[in-house]
């Protein structure tokens, strides 16, 4: 008798569990009204006002403007110095159909706000003369590190995406366009590989004498 209790209560639950699987996800919550917005220099130009201008960046446009906060925080102009690997429409379509139908799923959204990240170096400028022929990372928003080598004198990230594009200049910063898409879970992380000489990144162990490292 005990047996069945059990079976019928684990039954229960297993049916209510099914229920809430089927409802929709919470969408982001609105912003409020009146949010602070940090005022753009009189012909400042901000990596969104850049982005939006090339049409072969309109698939990256999309992107920010369904992950959340990534709108503000690309329109705003930094303090600081940074450099962004912009994945144009070429490198969107050189994805498998893992990848499309992922994104569409809301840990997806959050995950490709997360792979956006990962193509953005604050504190740091790297133009195209910063490599070279030897094989090197660097350290990106996401803490995490990407290859780098020029190769037939174009720069090569990661063994796979090309920089068709260079030293693009922004307010404060360099745009380089990009045929590939940076994966996180690629990341370079070899200890033999030189690192390159780049800013610190807060809340990074790129120096492993901090305390929290």
């Amino acid at each position: 008798m005990f047996g069945l209790k059990v079976f019928v209560f684990l039954l229960t639950n297993s049916l209510v569990l099914a229920e809430d699987s089927d409802r929709l996800p919470l969408p982001y919550r609105p912003s409020p009204e009146g949010l602070y917005v940090p005022p753009k220099p009189l012909g400042s130009v901000s990596l969104l006002d850049y982005i939006t201008t090339r049409s072969d960046l309109s698939t990256l446009a999309q992107v920010l403007s369904g992950s959340a906060g990534f709108v503000q925080a690309f329109d705003t102009v930094p303090t600081w110095n940074f450099t962004f690997f912009a994945p144009s429409d070429t490198a969107f379509k050189q994805t498998g159909q893992y990848f499309n139908t992922y994104v569409e799923t809301p840990k997806g959204r959050w995950w490709l706000g997360n792979i956006v990240q990962h193509h953005y170096i604050p504190n740091t400028q790297l133009s195209i003369s910063s490599f070279s022929t030897n094989f090197t990372r660097f350290q990106t928003g996401t803490f995490l590190y990407v290859g780098a080598q020029v190769i037939d004198g174009g720069l090569v990230l990661n063994r796979a995406a090309n920089v068709v594009e260079a030293n693009i200049p922004v307010t404060n910063g360099l745009v380089h366009i990009i045929d590939r898409i940076l994966d996180p879970s690629t990341m370079i992380f070899e200890a033999d590989i030189e690192k390159m000489q780049q800013s610190f990144i807060a809340g990074s162990c790129s120096n492993p004498d901090l305390p929290y490292c």
